[in-house]
């Protein structure tokens, strides 16, 4: 089930549109960049969404020139953004958090200025190596608050969707975990034999799902079909970057 805040004030004013082309943009990180193609894969899978694709590595809120960025990704008026990053940001969020809420809110204005839906995925769980949890869970409750102050945007927290069982936390990293189809799939890559946040194929999937459910609750989406989830995009040679790192055994 997906970790969803926000939805209930944009469905109470939006209205669902018919069958019909669906325009979605992808904004965000190289994490993001890992998760388009399932995300793609998901919403085009109904045949009523064309999905466009601008994530790449080293995109956060306060990086020079990223207004512009946003302004391209959004020029034609989708009907949805969907937003994925915050790893760029960590010590501004930490040292500010205040200021990156304020942030927030001019991102939110620009993106539904002509009425898009966004759906703001949190980031997901890191590797414990990489030291940066506590930072990750100040940023990710920033992003909650905001699917709380505009109705606009939605949150979907991924600690569910790739993350494994954490007793202190609730859901810590992991680098395998079961998949669409309940077979365990490894989610996280591997960089130099060590965990990587970055996703794998059966990551991406798990977070198209989650996408493809909240905006089917807005638009009026067809089934996606059987085995969406395992096409030709799981070959994408991002996949491969680093080599051999989505090829780990469990």
């Amino acid at each position: 089930m997906v970790v969803v805040l926000g939805v209930a004030g944009f469905l109470a004013g939006a209205s669902a549109l018919g069958s019909g082309s669906v325009r979605v943009v992808v904004v965000g990180d190289s994490v993001a960049y890992d998760a388009e193609p399932g995300i793609r894969a998901a919403l085009e899978a109904t045949g009523d969404v064309r999905v466009d694709t601008h994530s790449y590595g080293g995109v956060g809120l306060l990086r020079p020139g990223v207004d512009d960025y946003l302004v391209g990704a959004v020029a034609g008026d989708p009907d949805v953004v969907v937003v994925m990053l915050g790893g760029w940001d960590l010590g501004e969020v930490v040292a500010d958090p205040d200021g990156y809420a304020r942030r927030l809110d001019e991102v939110a204005a620009l993106l539904t200025a002509d009425g898009a839906l966004v759906v703001w995925l949190s980031m997901p769980p890191t590797p414990p190596g990489e030291g940066i949890e506590a930072a990750r869970r100040i940023a990710n409750g920033a992003f909650a608050s905001l699917a709380d102050r505009h109705p606009s945007v939605v949150h979907v927290d991924t600690g569910p969707l790739v993350g494994g069982p954490d007793e202190g936390s609730g859901h810590g990293f992991t680098r395998f975990r079961p998949g669409i189809d309940g077979r365990e799939v490894q989610v996280r890559k591997v960089r130099d034999g060590r965990d990587d946040g970055h996703l794998c194929p059966g990551g991406a999937a798990l977070l198209g799902r989650a996408v493809l459910e909240v905006v089917g609750d807005v638009f009026d989406l067809g089934s996606p079909g059987h085995g969406w989830w395992s096409g030709g995009w799981t070959g994408d040679p991002r996949y491969d970057d680093p080599p051999g790192g989505c090829a780990a055994a469990s």
